[in-house]
């Protein structure tokens, strides 16, 4: 495996390789535009995309994030993929993402004209890691064929409260073992690089513990925290094998008695400790765990502070379509940069 080459961003001639690469990440130009935003179109030509596209034409995001509101059918988000691809035009293409875990984390469905995928845990149960591998091929084809580029998956939290309610309790995580969790997010990222799909680690530094749900509000981990939740994350970037991480927003005072991990420099440093180089993304930012608790302006500030390359607003619990803007108001950056 060749190693990840953190200078140009070039996915595009990466689709559809027949060899298990890591996708090339230009770090500095996608931190340059440091907002991904998620939308509720479906129709690209409804008039809510006209600020999104003057946006991607202007060089203010990253990329875009969709959800199961946003996909129809294939016909139909591949050509709103490609209609807001056209507007970019810069040669680094945009980040156009999706979760797509499989189980109940699954935005492309069935019923929409695309593959079933099951839970991470059905996996690790049921098929070794070759048989999930080719599982897997299957929705990275699905994702590349309509135009994503990127999934954001797979979880590597372990399993160690499985009554965890937003991990544990409906199956995201493949194992409370480091092992069998490093083994089938390989088989998992294996897939997804053949059809140059860019995946990403999540939910560091480790979710599976937790006793709350962060969509919900504060989530604090501190006595349920073992660091061996760190232990995916560090063998998976030794081997090569991170593309992108994305934070939690769990908050764990043994680490740092201030802030959540999004929002915590010592959290995100320890990514440095680990030789990590690439891209970090944060997690929702209109989680209740982050608004709840800290301003806008406090939690842009904050968050690229603590290391975050991309902050991503969903716009899935209250709809701004700004974001861009406003962050770059608040880091005083001009919107012409």
């Amino acid at each position: 495996m060749k190693k990840l080459i953190l200078i140009i961003f070039l996915i595009v001639s990466t689709i559809y390789n027949s060899f298990a690469e890591a996708p090339v990440i230009e770090k500095d130009v996608i931190s340059k535009r440091m907002v991904m935003v998620g939308f509720h179109a479906t129709d690209y030509k409804d008039e809510e995309l006209n600020d999104l596209k003057d946006q991607i034409e202007k060089g203010l995001v990253a990329g875009v994030v969709f959800y199961g509101y946003n996909i129809e059918s294939r016909k139909q988000v591949k050509r709103l993929i490609a209609e807001l691809n056209r507007h970019n035009h810069s040669f680094i293409p945009l980040l156009m993402a999706v979760d797509e875990e499989g189980g109940r984390v699954q935005r492309l469905t069935v019923d929409k004209g695309f593959v079933e995928e099951p839970t991470a845990q059905y996996i690790s149960k049921h098929m070794t890691p070759d048989q999930a591998e080719k599982v897997y091929e299957l929705t990275a084809r699905d994702l590349a064929d309509v135009g994503f580029n990127v999934n954001f998956a797979p979880v590597i939290d372990l399993n160690i409260n499985p009554s965890s309610p937003v991990i544990g309790a409906i199956e995201r995580s493949y194992s409370a073992d480091v092992d069998t969790v490093v083994a089938y997010a390989k088989a998992f990222i294996n897939a997804h690089r053949k059809y140059g799909i860019i995946t990403c680690l999540k939910h560091f530094p480790g979710h599976g513990s937790a006793k709350k749900d962060s969509h919900q509000g504060f989530t604090d981990v501190s006595t349920t925290w073992n660091d061996m939740e760190l232990e995916p994350f560090q063998r998976l970037i030794a081997d090569g094998y991170a593309d992108m991480i994305m934070t939690a927003h769990v908050y764990n005072s043994g680490i740092d008695p201030d802030y959540p991990a999004t929002l915590s420099k010592k959290t995100i440093s320890l990514l440095q400790d680990m030789n990590y180089k690439g891209l970090v993304i944060s997690d929702d930012l209109q989680m209740g765990a982050i608004t709840d608790n800290y301003s806008f302006e406090d939690t842009v500030k904050l968050a690229v502070e603590a290391g975050n390359n991309i902050l991503l607003f969903s716009n899935y619990f209250f709809y701004e379509k700004h974001y861009p803007e406003k962050v770059r108001q608040v880091l005083g950056i001009p919107i012409n940069q």
